[in-house]
């Protein structure tokens, strides 16, 4: 190894690791910061291949079975980056886990071969390269999704920055590989150049985690619950269905800490059971506290993205019909997937997220 890329590589390992050591030791971490534990771990063990030669059998297969979480680690990354914490699942980590078994076993087939490849080795080869390939092009496209209208200015420059960086790393390495097949003394510069792009990565999404701390997006595992489809309503359900949405809708009743479902069906003149086989046959609610509380998060978002609002977050809980506020901070993080303050913070420049759960909560 020459010393230009020793040094490289070197750093890139440095990097690596100290990104290990600060994602461990953080006291709370969302699924985008646990899966770049994983993958700063992995690269660095990757990047260390090189430096094998004549390592023991079972350093050299600790390191291969080791370095498999890489490109397709980094997929697991950037949807937890852009789908917050429920973006990545079972199946996610099963797919990445698939493609680190063939990086394995390529790597291990290869080992002490110095050059021979068997035919079950150039299966896997091609293999990994059709599943490699597909998980950058997803890995990519993650930052493609969502309205892209609608996100704020700062979201869309991170992003931005995100593809751009990444198709420069990938489509360096991938010419670069290209050319050292027509020139092998390229191999030495592709050599130097793959822990440079390595280091790159760690470092911006480290930064782009700094910045989803402070806008948080959100989650996959905090979207509201769909509803059940409402079934066909009756003349007199019909009737009971509008007097109720007039309740929720103009008179606000959801904003009484202490409504009960009993109290309601009395404001309405009918029976407590009718009302609450309305909300969860008729109108396909989970219950009737759901309901309620879907109401007042949509009104305490609405106050939150207001740029005029400037009242406390205790007094918008209340406001909303909750008693206290350790209740609302718990309701708004399952429902939202942040806090309140968060919010507030990474809403106000998009009031167009306000209507749709305005919409969603009169639906």
């Amino acid at each position: 190894m020459q010393e230009w890329q020793a040094i490289t590589t070197g750093a890139a390992v440095a990097v690596a690791v100290a990104s290990l050591l600060v994602l461990v030791g953080q006291r709370t971490r969302r699924d985008a910061e646990i899966v770049l534990a994983v993958v700063s771990g992995s690269m660095a063990l990757s990047l260390m291949s090189p430096w094998m030669d004549g390592a023991p059998a079972w350093m050299r297969w600790a390191v291969a079975i080791g370095g498999s979480a890489t490109c397709n680690g980094f997929w697991l990354v950037s949807r937890a980056l852009f789908r917050g914490d429920g973006g990545v699942s079972r199946v996610h980590v099963l797919v990445a886990g698939g493609v680190a078994l063939l990086i394995a076993a390529y790597r291990g087939g290869t080992l002490g071969t110095h050059g021979a490849v068997s035919p079950w080795v150039a299966g896997v080869e091609s293999l990994l390269t059709l599943a490699s390939s597909t998980l950058l092009a997803l890995t990519f496209l993650e930052a493609l999704r969502g309205g892209w209208s609608s996100l704020p200015r700062a979201e869309r420059r991170l992003r931005v920055a995100f593809m751009l960086l990444f198709a420069t790393c990938v489509l360096t390495a991938t010419l670069l590989g290209a050319l050292a097949a027509a020139w092998p003394s390229l191999a030495s510069v592709r050599a130097g150049v793959i822990p440079l792009c390595a280091m790159a990565m760690i470092l911006f999404t480290h930064a782009a985690l700094w910045h989803r701390r402070r806008a948080p997006v959100a989650t996959v595992a905090s979207q509201p619950t769909p509803r059940a489809t409402p079934g066909p309503l009756g003349d007199e359900d019909a009737r009971l269905a509008r007097a109720l949405q007039r309740q929720l809708d103009t008179l606000q009743v959801y904003r009484e800490p202490e409504l009960k479902v009993a109290d309601l069906a009395h404001r309405l003149g009918t029976a407590e059971h009718r009302l609450s086989r309305l909300i969860t046959q008729g109108l396909g609610e989970k219950n009737f506290n759901q309901m309620i509380n879907r109401h007042r998060i949509a009104y305490a978002c609405a106050r939150l993205a207001d740029a005029d609002d400037d009242a406390t977050i205790l007094d918008i809980s209340g406001d909303a019909g909750f008693a206290s506020l350790g209740p609302f901070n718990r309701a708004f993080k399952a429902a939202t997937g942040c806090t309140p303050t968060a919010y507030r913070a990474a809403h106000r420049t998009t009031p167009g997220a306000v209507d749709m759960l305005q919409t969603d909560a009169r639906s």
